[in-house]
C-alpha cells in the first residue's frame, strides 16, 4: 500500500501538468535540423536546445503550423533561422502549413523540392506543399503578416489573405519562386 502511495504521490505532478508543452520534434544530425509535427509553445526553447544559433546549416520542415498558443513560438524560430543563415527545404510531399511558412521564408536560401508538381488553390487541410492561410485571430494574422515582411518576403501576407483559417492556400512552384517565397524548385 505505500508502494502505491508513493507512485501516486511521485505521479502527480505530472498528472497535473498533463503532457508536454512540446508538440513538435526537433531533430538534428550534423548540420541539418528537421521540424516534424504541430508548433506549440516552448518548442522555441525546444529548437534552441537542440540547434543552438549558428550551429546548423539546414532546416528541414514537416508542419502543419502552430498549435493553440505555438503562434509565438514559431515566430521565434523564425527569427533563429534568419539569424543564421541557414537554409530551408520543404518538400511538397509533406506539409508545410500556416505558420510552418514562416519558418520556410526565414531561410537564405529557400527550397520547394518537388514545387512545380503542386496544384495551386485553396483546398481543405490535409494536403501537402506550403499552404498558406489567415492565422485563428485577425491580431495572429497581423503578426504573420508583419513577421513575412520583417523576413523580407512580404508575399507571404498576400498569399495568407487568400484563405481562411479551415482551409489552406496551397502554392506551386511558379508561384512560391515568383513570388520569392522559395528561391529554388530543386
Amino acid at each position: 500500500m505505500k508502494l502505491i502511495l508513493g507512485v501516486l504521490v511521485a505521479s502527480l505532478p505530472a498528472l497535473l501538468t498533463g503532457p508536454s508543452a512540446h508538440a513538435a520534434q526537433v531533430t538534428k544530425s550534423g548540420a541539418t535540423v528537421t521540424v516534424r509535427g504541430l508548433i506549440g509553445p516552448g518548442d522555441d526553447a525546444a529548437f534552441e536546445n537542440v540547434a543552438p544559433q549558428g550551429s546548423y546549416r539546414t532546416v528541414v520542415l514537416s508542419s502543419p503550423g502552430a498549435g493553440e498558443g505555438g503562434l509565438n513560438a514559431a515566430v521565434a524560430m523564425a527569427r533563429n533561422i534568419k539569424a543564421t543563415g541557414a537554409t530551408t527545404l520543404v518538400n511538397a510531399g509533406s506539409l508545410c502549413g500556416s505558420a510552418c511558412t514562416l519558418l520556410f521564408v526565414a531561410g537564405s536560401q529557400r527550397v520547394y523540392s518537388r514545387g512545380d508538381k503542386i496544384v495551386e488553390g485553396v483546398r481543405s487541410k490535409g494536403q501537402t506543399g506550403l499552404g498558406f492561410h489567415q492565422a485563428r485571430s485577425p491580431r495572429g494574422t497581423s503578426l504573420m503578416a508583419s513577421v513575412y515582411s520583417e523576413l523580407g518576403v512580404s508575399a507571404g501576407a498576400d498569399l495568407s489573405s487568400r484563405s481562411p483559417f479551415e482551409t489552406f492556400y496551397y502554392v506551386s512552384g511558379a508561384t512560391a519562386l515568383s513570388t520569392g517565397v522559395a528561391t529554388s524548385l530543386k
